[in-house]
């Protein structure tokens, strides 16, 4: 055995390898996975649960198996999950106090499924609680802190899953997105996020936000390692053929999608359509006007399913238990009256078919993540450049990304490189429905022509 040094054996695919020919164990991985996630954890607080014991011992049965007849195709590869996804006997909490002691008796059907490929469950994520928001600055188990910087924010509410992985204590993770909540995160602490076409995956075993919207998904450091976990998520056994790597027709949205964008994260889109040109992408700019409301639509969507999905929170005990800004989006969704519903579910309705009219003739539509890098977390105005500034609790990091989500479509945030304060940036491919696998066709034609790899901070000293 070589054992498992640092710097080597960083995603998943190489681990896989390096597990087929006997040239590290699954005990291995998995140790050097818990011993970072034990130095990151004072500084990120990136996990809300570690199970370091179990999944060492998960380990060790793994690599007690036959080699060839192991028991999954990735076996003996770490993994970490978000705190909303039900796994046998742990606590399912959300990170509200509001459910802590809930444990649950069976795993969801998506945990399952990374149990019989032979991932290792290494400990749950933090989140922003209850999903509710796009920062993970709100949790009962404290905020989390972005592994470029921890006085940073890493979005949300998947942040403890992109921290993980963008410091390279798993490979992968599992996220949830209903307002952008895998994309965010994703590009502020520079990982790839996949939402896929929303009803495509299973929802049961997982804590609701607006079930209409909730769509689990992978977060992940390459483009590789992203399709195979959304391979395993999605439960497809046949991979499609990506000999296309020419010949894709991308549009550019402009309008709503320029107007609050800070200046490098637009110069970082334009840059990534000049690559796909170059590399025979046809890029057509498109207007992006008309669907500048789709936050305050996306707000009428969400809050009352969130309300109408937490029946238990009606309790006044409990309710106290969950913190303010979540708590004002639940009575904000009980306040909000029936005809108020309607009106927004038939703008949701209009947002979805102005996407698919952008679409009409396209594979996909390049668009900026988030407004801007990640902020600090004490940051309460952003300056776009240009003389502009924006109010965060006015164009928060979701602003863009929930337009997307009332639309159902699919969508892929890539790195975008840096910003001048040394934060990453993030860019997102949106497709068709269904179409995952064009976005996975354009996103490893990105990943080769860019010469893209996988950065991360080096470990904190013990």
């Amino acid at each position: 055995m070589t054992g498992v040094r640092d710097g080597e054996l960083e995603s998943a695919a190489t681990m896989v390898a390096a597990l087929q020919r006997g040239a590290v164990t699954a005990v291995e991985l998995v140790e050097r996975s818990i011993a970072r996630a034990e130095a990151w954890q004072p500084s990120i607080n990136a996990f809300s649960q570690l199970w370091g014991e179990e999944a060492v011992e998960r380990a060790r049965g793994i690599d007690a198996e036959p080699p060839g007849r192991r028991s999954g195709p990735m076996a003996g590869v770490p993994i970490a999950v978000k705190d909303l996804f039900d796994v046998a006997g742990r606590e399912t909490t959300g990170c509200s106090a509001a459910y802590l002691g809930t444990i649950a008796k069976q795993d969801a059907p998506i945990i399952e499924r990374i149990r019989r490929a032979g991932l290792i469950m290494i400990g749950k994520t933090n989140q922003h609680e209850l999903a509710a928001g796009g920062t993970n600055l709100v949790s009962a188990c404290g905020r989390t802190g972005n592994p470029w910087d921890p006085e940073r924010m890493t979005g949300g509410s998947s942040g403890g899953s992109a921290a993980a992985v963008a410091a390279g204590i798993v490979p992968w993770a599992l996220g949830s997105d209903t307002g952008g909540s895998i994309r965010i995160p994703a590009a502020l602490c520079g990982t790839l996020g996949l939402k896929p076409t929303t009803g495509r995956l299973p929802l049961e075993g997982l804590m609701p936000l607006a079930p209409s919207m909730d769509c689990p998904g992978a977060i992940a450091g390459t483009a590789f390692d992203l399709w195979e976990l959304h391979r395993v998520i999605a439960d497809i056994h046949v991979i499609a053929s990506m000999e296309r790597t020419v010949g894709y027709a991308i549009g550019v949205l402009e309008g709503f999608f320029e107007d609050v964008i800070q200046e490098e994260v637009a110069g970082a889109v334009r840059t990534m359509a000049d690559l796909l040109q170059q590399h025979g992408a046809r890029i057509e700019p498109r207007d992006g006007r008309g669907i500048g409301d789709a936050r305050d639509v996306w707000m009428d969507v969400c809050t009352p399913e969130f309300a109408g999905a937490h029946l238990p929170l009606k309790d006044p005990g409990r309710r106290r238990l969950v913190s303010p800004q979540p708590r004002e989006w639940i009575e904000r969704g009980e306040r909000l009256g029936s005809a108020a519903r309607e009106a927004a579910a038939r703008r949701r309705d209009e947002v979805r078919r102005w996407y698919l009219e952008k679409l009409e003739d396209l594979d996909a539509l390049l668009i900026p993540t988030t407004p801007y890098p990640a902020p600090r977390v004490d940051q309460e105005t952003i300056d776009l450049g240009r003389g502009r500034t924006v109010d965060l609790a006015h164009v928060g990091p979701g602003f863009i990304t929930s337009s997307v989500n009332l639309a159902g479509l699919p969508a892929v945030n890539l790195p975008a490189g840096r910003s001048s304060s040394g934060m990453p940036t993030g860019v997102s491919l949106v497709g068709r429905p269904d179409g995952e696998e064009t976005l996975r066709g354009l996103a490893t034609l990105w990943e080769d022509v860019s010469g893209y790899q996988a950065d991360r901070p080096p470990v904190p000293a013990a």
